[in-house]
């Protein structure tokens, strides 16, 4: 834990100090939990009434926000909630494993390659021909399968298992319990049986990529399963063969991609959503929670609803959806007063004819 003075803080974070400088913090919490020796944050505007009341010895608030003189020490940033992410890491920084070099009970393997400063705990299992690269940190019980090249600075966090030929680049980060590179789910229906097709391929996770707990990535039938640079998984998130997702993209838990689906850079997923196989997905397309993408869709847009279509025309979807009992009442009533009408019209229609008579 570090210790720091908040004019040294707020110089850091390139932000603008009111108030006392002088305070020393140690570390970072809520607006409503913070003490005087931590620092919080706004980034939103709900919580706004909690600023003048918060206990913090500093709160890190958007460069327009107007100050209460009653309030904390400000600091002023152009992006408040990045500001707090590097407030956190100067204050607190990441988990550090708590074991150094090569555990004896450790199973590495006599053909494996281990450049400078690798940590691998107890447990683990790096098999032949692995290579590992400088200061990346293996955890207990993980699997690091034959011929599985890992870069610079990953982490993999306890009984995840990376499979034979799983290609990691630098500064990955893969967290307990995933399973990268089993086979990806493919069968040819012969005579009424199901015949496993030989999964040949393998699972590249690219430069800065973060893989959540329990997460699932097939290896391809032929070629690579792709996971692009800087995209970041939540749990619970399972991929297909031979798909591939683009740069910079965000998948939230529960979430999935058949196989054989490209999907472009800065796509993001939303809880329990998903996409159907072989498919083209363009950059920068935002899928809300639950929805489900059954077809190719081009880029720049927001999609919601199963099967997805363009957001805004769900959400009139939605709202005609929540009036349908009303409006199935309000139809009833209009065909009882058709029917009343009609009734009358043959009636009048009747009255006329006898009178022409």
């Amino acid at each position: 834990m570090t210790k720091i003075r908040l004019s040294q803080l707020a110089q850091m974070l390139e932000g603008e100090l009111s108030g006392n400088g002088d305070c020393i913090v140690k570390g970072v919490a809520s607006l409503e939990s913070a003490g005087a020796d931590e620092v919080s944050f706004l980034s939103n505007a709900r919580y706004v009434k909690q600023v003048p009341a918060s206990r913090a010895a500093a709160v890190i608030v958007p460069l327009d926000y107007s100050a209460d003189p009653s309030g904390p020490t400000l600091i002023r940033c152009k992006d408040s909630y990045f500001a707090f992410r590097q407030a956190m890491v100067i204050l607190k920084g990441f988990r550090q494993p708590e074991f150094n070099g090569v555990d004896p009970r450790a199973v590495v393997h006599p053909s494996a390659k281990l450049a400078e400063g690798v940590k691998i705990a107890a447990l683990a299992t790096v098999s032949v021909n692995a290579v590992i690269g400088a200061r990346t940190v293996i955890y207990p019980g993980v699997y690091v399968g034959p011929h599985c090249r890992i870069g610079e600075d990953c982490i993999v966090y306890p009984n995840a298992t990376l499979y034979d030929g799983t290609i990691l680049g630098n500064r990955v980060t893969v967290h307990a319990g995933a399973s990268i590179g089993h086979d990806g789910f493919g069968f040819a229906t012969h005579k009424g049986k199901h015949e496993k097709i030989p999964q040949a391929g393998w699972v590249e996770l690219h430069d800065d990529v973060e893989i959540g707990a329990g997460c699932a990535i097939d290896r391809a039938t032929m070629g690579p399963t792709v996971i692009g640079e800087g995209t970041k998984f939540s749990n619970l998130i399972a991929i297909g063969h031979g798909t591939k997702l683009g740069k910079h993209c965000l998948m939230v838990a529960q979430s999935g991609i058949a196989g054989s689906t490209t999907v472009g850079d800065y796509c993001v997923f939303g809880g329990q959503s998903g996409a159907c196989g072989h498919i083209s997905i363009g950059d920068f397309v935002r899928v809300s929670a639950q929805a489900g993408i059954v077809g190719s869709v081009e880029g720049n847009q927001e999609l919601g609803g199963s099967p997805a279509m363009p957001l805004a025309h769900v959400r009139r979807v939605w709202m005609t959806s929540s009036r349908l009992p009303k409006m199935r009442d309000e139809i009833r009533k209009l065909q009882e007063q058709i029917k009343e009408l009609r009734a009358a019209l043959d009636q009048l229609q009747s009255s006329r004819e006898k009178g022409e008579k």
